[in-house]
């Protein structure tokens, strides 16, 4: 029974996500593109902290995966705007959000030694307020809505304001 408490078993995500593992790696590409395209670097040039939440995580590599590319992707924006100039990168904190039954323990525990960030946990459902207006400069999320058992009441209420 512990190897389905932490995380460990032979059907955790760990083990039977290849699938999702390569949807990140074709979705990169795009990713690349819409941040060279998309992002207003200007608007966090004197951000000495560039804030990203991966909401939805689960555990493993393929969470690791996808913050690697963004911040790659971030990076590589603010070297081309910035250009040959002496500047300096800002630091990059991680909030990775799962539902509070992840295994937050496997997902600190595996994180990448030679990670470009500070990592923190944030458990709590997406579809609920998890963080402060206007603290975080990017946020990702892949394959986390499919899992829903049932559509959130704010998307079925058309007089909502946090509807879809």
């Amino acid at each position: 029974m512990a190897e389905l408490v932490d995380g460990s078993g032979p059907y955790n995500y760990s083990k039977n996500s290849s699938f999702h593992r390569k949807s990140i790696e074709n979705a990169n590409e795009l990713l690349e593109k819409a941040i060279a395209e998309k992002l207003e670097i200007n608007n966090y040039s004197s951000t000495k902290t560039f804030q990203v939440a991966d909401l939805g995580c689960s555990v493993g590599p393929n969470t690791f995966l996808a913050v690697q590319n963004i911040i790659d992707a971030i990076e590589l924006k603010y070297q081309k705007t910035q250009g040959q100039s002496s500047f300096q990168l800002p630091e990059f904190q991680v909030f990775f959000s799962d539902q509070i039954s992840n295994d937050f323990n496997q997902l600190f525990t595996s994180l990448p030694p030679e990670r470009r960030y500070y990592a923190m946990g944030v458990p709590g459902s997406f579809h609920d307020r998890l963080f402060p207006n206007s603290s975080l400069h990017f946020v990702h999320s892949s394959y986390s809505l499919q899992i829903l058992s049932e559509v959130p009441k704010e998307v079925e209420d058309k007089s909502s304001q946090n509807g879809l």
